[in-house]
């Protein structure tokens, strides 16, 4: 890796502990804990999501994921209810009342955020959006280490030599 690749994960890395302590300090407010809101945010994002399905993606039995998902049915962001498919399963979707809570926590982020990114000249916020992007397609056709390619894709060189402007 160059220095300069180096230097801008240092950077992104320092920008990922200011944004994580920043919506710690909004969950505390807000009486929700980090997995509950991954918890809820995946939910609103998986529509047939279960607790198997969550149990799964998070790596865990699903007895694991039931506590989380009582706490947010109980603050009244998530509903569980038996599949009409299997009476033992539970679906899992997010109330109107997790979907405001959702929508204030993306806007306070989209405010801080955009704040501390006007401080930023537009040119830059231009090639760091083209980095950014370039890193996404590479990481998303690379397989993670121990895996096999999934097939062509994955054999393609990174994109390379792009200019920047």
């Amino acid at each position: 890796m160059s220095t300069a690749g180096r230097e801008f994960l240092t950077a992104l890395d320092s920008l990922m502990e200011s944004f994580q302590k920043d919506q710690r300090a909004v969950f505390r407010k807000l009486k929700l804990t980090p997995i509950q809101y991954f918890v809820l945010k995946w939910v609103a994002h998986n529509p047939a999501a279960n607790m198997s399905h969550l149990a799964g993606f998070l790596g865990v039995r699903p007895q694991t994921v039931t506590p989380v998902v009582d706490a947010l049915q109980r603050a009244g962001w998530l509903r569980r209810s038996p599949s009409a498919a299997d009476r033992r399963e539970s679906l899992l979707q997010v109330t109107a009342g997790g979907q405001r809570l959702l929508g204030r926590l993306h806007a306070a982020y989209l405010q801080r955020v955009g704040r501390a990114l006007d401080a930023a000249p537009e040119p830059d916020l231009r090639t760091a959006t083209m980095v950014l992007g370039i890193a996404s397609a590479v990481l998303a056709r690379t397989p993670p280490e121990g895996r096999s390619p999934p097939g062509p894709a994955a054999s393609r060189s990174p994109a390379r030599g792009r200019a920047v402007r």
